[in-house]
């Protein structure tokens, strides 16, 4: 019979942040979705702490009319009212933090605020009616050359977010179509550069009818294999999303306000970036 000592001398086996396939899917994709990193419990009270706010302005969870017809300068106070709401800041955790550490293979990471996501059931009146957007398409951070990647995006799920149901759309693969360029590419820059490819042209104009097969099919620019992917989960579930990955707010046609919290963890490269450029402009005025 083994000793109690004995038995504690095999430490349990340490599970890695994320399996080598999910790695290299993030590699590829720039986008991935893991279960259970935002604690559910938390989730489901920043979830009625928000339905609490919303009482102030008339709006009722058993009543989707309460909110369906708000106007807009009423979503727009109901925004700022619960920008700040308790809890939202539980997206940095030990196990986000192991996981971007993982991804941007690099040790130390600077975290931004966390910010809730909430879009009301077929409101905001600059969110174009199109089951994929044509418009408000971009990236959190530049395209910056060199090795590593300047920030990794946490996209939490505070409710249960359904297909049609305001999730955020990415375009997978985006982040590496500058990987070969020798300067950063703004975001602003990157959409005018890609608006010259027949894949772009047709997602980003207005006229483009039948846009759901853009959920559908795949693109191909430079070689890079492009997706439009909707971002949908359960509570507590997150992606990890590449900040120079291509994305979307988009309408809600589901009669529950899509509610989630972004996070975000912004890498050396980035600092580095920004401090140049700072100082290159700060140098330009004093020439000037």
């Amino acid at each position: 019979m083994m000793s109690q000592a004995t038995q504690q001398e095999s430490p349990p086996e340490i599970q890695p942040a994320l399996t080598e396939q999910q790695k290299q899917d993030f590699d590829k994709l720039g986008v991935i979705k893991v279960k259970g990193v935002f604690d559910r419990k938390i989730a489901s009270e920043v979830e009625k702490e928000l339905w609490r706010r919303f009482e102030r302005w008339g709006i009722e969870k058993d009543v989707p009319k309460s909110w369906e017809e708000l106007d807009e300068a009423t979503i727009k106070k109901v925004t700022k009212g619960t920008r700040r709401v308790r809890g939202l800041e539980s997206i940095y955790n030990d196990r986000t933090f192991e996981i971007a550490r993982t991804l941007a293979r690099e040790p130390k990471l600077e975290k931004q605020t966390a910010l809730l996501l909430l879009t009301f059931s077929h409101q905001h009146s600059y969110i174009s009616d199109e089951v994929v957007p044509s418009s408000i398409w971009h990236s959190d951070t530049p395209n910056i050359p060199g090795e590593g990647l300047a920030g990794v995006i946490v996209l939490g799920f505070i409710n249960h977010v359904r297909p049609r149901g305001g999730g955020t759309m990415v375009i997978t693969g985006s982040h590496r179509l500058f990987e070969n360029s020798t300067s950063a590419v703004s975001s602003k820059s990157a959409k005018r550069k890609l608006k010259k490819y027949p894949y772009f042209r047709e997602l980003l104009s207005k006229q483009t009818t039948n846009r759901e097969r853009f959920l559908e099919e795949s693109g191909c620019v430079n070689g890079v294999d492009l997706r439009v992917v909707e971002l949908t989960g359960e509570p507590g579930d997150a992606y990890f999303v590449n900040g120079a990955v291509m994305h979307t707010i988009t309408r809600n046609y589901q009669p529950i306000p899509r509610m989630m919290v972004r996070g975000f963890y912004g890498a050396s490269k980035l600092t580095t970036h920004y401090e140049d450029l700072f100082a290159e402009r700060a140098a330009r005025k004093t020439a000037s």
